[in-house]
């Protein structure tokens, strides 16, 4: 079993070896156990994540990983045994999105003992054994009730949060965090600097993306919020909790699907706010990349999964095409 005290000092004379310059080889390379390297990767990667993310990796390296390597030398590792890992993890009903999260993070530990560490000339993380996630598509709202919900939003308590998310696509985290402090009304702006992290029940100062984010609010937003912004919550909180505290998860939850219900529309989750959001932009002419600025993507593949391509939208593209007349010869 490899203890904090054995890992911290294997770690200490790995780092002063690379330091001086030396390469690590021989004896100290052939000698390196599985958990030995993981140890050494985790204490590097978490000085640049978030607590939360750094308590999923170990517990997750800690439950499925090391109990079937850990106790190999890190230059005998082969794809056969990243592939059992998943393999029992499948066989043992694991959701592909658990398994995905599993080969992540060998895929990037891996990475870094050949890229940064040097230890190893090449990973033994195939793409085979890539899990395969199934997109569901998610529900959302038409623009039409959407205006519903928001109207009957108007006067409750969760009133802001509804009209960010449907509005301006905010993330239920930085709803949480959100102050008024962050928000420009002469500009039109919200600074998002923070989100609130279930994992450890903390407002971190980054969103989830890591950068800060500057998103625009329509005219119609502003018109609401600023007469509200005169009120003044414990934190500065535009939408705080009980007794002021962080607004929890649930109480959104069956809020909006109370207000679903007295506004007649589709039921829908506080994430599905956010598509729904999408929806209204791109029906007033938003493009794949302002979609992607507006909800605070790394990547356009993560925003397509917000696009949806409805028969009404092409059905109206149709009906708008008309071909000119041709003069007669």
């Amino acid at each position: 079993m490899l203890t904090r005290r054995s890992a911290e000092k294997f770690e200490r004379e790995l780092i002063l070896k690379r330091d001086s310059g030396a390469v690590v080889q021989g004896d100290d390379k052939k000698r390196m156990l599985t958990s030995e390297y993981f140890s050494l990767w985790l204490e590097h990667v978490s000085l640049r994540q978030s607590k939360g993310w750094n308590d999923s990796v170990i517990r997750m390296t800690q439950t499925y990983i090391l109990p079937a390597i850990g106790h190999i030398r890190l230059q005998d590792v082969r794809a056969p045994d990243i592939g059992r890992i998943l393999g029992t993890m499948k066989s043992n009903g694991f959701k592909a999105q658990s398994m995905l999260h599993v080969f992540n993070i060998l895929n990037s530990a891996f990475k870094a003992s050949v890229e940064y560490f040097c230890y190893l000339d090449r990973s033994p993380v195939s793409k085979l054994d890539r899990p395969k996630i199934h997109q569901v598509e998610r529900s959302y709202l038409v623009p039409q009730d959407a205006w519903k919900l928001l109207e009957v939003a108007r006067n409750h308590h969760l009133g802001p949060a509804v009209w960010l998310a449907v509005l301006s696509g905010l993330r239920t985290s930085e709803i949480q965090a959100l102050t008024w402090s962050s928000i420009d009304f002469s500009k039109r702006q919200i600074l998002i600097k923070a989100a609130y992290k279930r994992g450890i029940k903390k407002v971190e100062p980054f969103p989830k993306q890591k950068d800060w984010a500057i998103v625009p609010m329509p005219e119609a937003l502003c018109d609401y919020l600023l007469p509200l912004s005169h009120r003044k919550f414990p934190k500065d909180l535009i939408v705080p909790g009980k007794n002021g505290g962080i607004l929890d998860q649930k109480v959104f939850w069956n809020g909006i699907v109370s207000l679903c219900e007295k506004a007649q529309v589709p039921k829908v989750s506080p994430h599905e706010l956010r598509h729904t959001c999408t929806e209204i932009w791109i029906g007033l002419g938003a493009s794949v990349e302002d979609i992607r600025r507006l909800l605070n993507h790394k990547s356009a593949e993560t925003t397509q999964r917000y696009i949806h391509r409805t028969d009404d939208r092409l059905l109206s593209l149709a009906s708008a095409m008309v071909l000119p007349k041709l003069k007669e010869a």
